[in-house]
């Protein structure tokens, strides 16, 4: 499962925003992508993520969703990550990832699962593919760049 960590504006630095600012693409998508402090690494990515399990879905939830849990990879810089888990029981991590909103010290965060995907292969494949799609976009014309972004290419095949 591929995701990324995004940080929305708090309110009171939303209500610092000018209209234009407000309704800005660019400018979103670069305070929603911020680089994770140094103090978020995967140990307490899996231990959030753990505990998240255990409060949202108790003893056999936390069971069912740890069985084969493993953080695969994780970058600070672009707060991107891999997680590994069972098959018949991605949902269970799913679903937490959705709901979590906070990472140790970190408040108002929000897991975005990008793909879930059969391999880790297939997931490191679509990831770098996506991040050159959201590179250039970024980089085009600004009235086509809403185009470019709903155009970004999803994975051809649902390899659940």
């Amino acid at each position: 499962m591929l995701f990324e960590i995004l940080y929305p504006p708090t309110a009171e630095e939303y209500s610092t925003f000018s209209e234009e600012e407000k309704f800005a693409i660019e400018p979103a998508l670069l305070q929603h992508h911020k680089v994770t402090p140094p103090d978020v690494n995967n140990r307490v990515l899996v231990y959030e993520i753990k505990k998240s399990l255990q409060y949202f879905f108790g003893d056999y939830g936390s069971g069912r969703g740890t069985s084969m849990f493993q953080m695969k990879y994780f970058s600070n810089s672009t707060s991107t990550g891999i997680l590994r888990c069972s098959k018949d029981d991605y949902e269970y991590v799913l679903m937490t990832l959705n709901m979590m909103k906070r990472i140790g010290s970190l408040e108002n965060v929000i897991i975005n699962v990008v793909k879930v995907s059969g391999t880790i292969k297939k997931l490191e494949e679509f990831a770098i593919s996506r991040s050159d799609e959201l590179m250039k976009a970024f980089h085009q014309d600004k009235k086509d760049f809403l185009q470019s972004m709903s155009s970004i290419p999803l994975d051809e095949n649902d390899d659940i």
